[in-house]
């Protein structure tokens, strides 16, 4: 999979611009880097339906001003689209993907996304370099 594995496990706003802005900007400057995404994180792009923080929750405006004006989506699907377009390889936990319903709609893989078995994922992990989680 990639040397770097950034893993994605919060459902929030702050946490897809923080986990994709790093994978992206890694991926242009050289890095082998990939995001794999579960629990809550794999959850909310199922269903479409982001928060951020609630420490943050009233910098929102500010956040999605800031972005904009720094050039970076702040919506997660588009930061979806970002990462891929800059080579990052993105993947949703089949495990996790099972453990949240299992049937349509819930059992298809969010757009922009792989399909990562649990034995391939824990395959990867081990012969990651650096795992980060955010």
């Amino acid at each position: 999979m990639a040397e770097t594995i950034v893993i994605c496990k919060e459902g929030t706003v702050n946490s897809y611009l923080s986990a994709l802005i790093i994978a992206a900007n890694s991926k242009k400057g050289g890095e082998d880097i990939a995001v794999v995404f579960v629990q809550e994180g794999l959850a909310a792009l199922v269903d479409k339906k982001f928060r951020y923080d609630p420490g943050l929750e009233s910098y929102a405006a500010d956040i999605e001003k800031n972005a904009a004006e720094m050039g970076v989506p702040s919506d997660p699907l588009e930061l979806i689209k970002m990462a891929s377009s800059a080579g990052v390889p993105l993947y949703a936990c089949h495990a996790w993907m099972k453990l949240l319903g299992g049937k349509p709609p819930r059992f298809d893989v969010p757009e922009g996304l792989q399909k990562l078995e649990l034995p391939d994922f824990l395959k990867e992990l081990s012969s990651a370099k650096k795992v980060i989680t955010l």
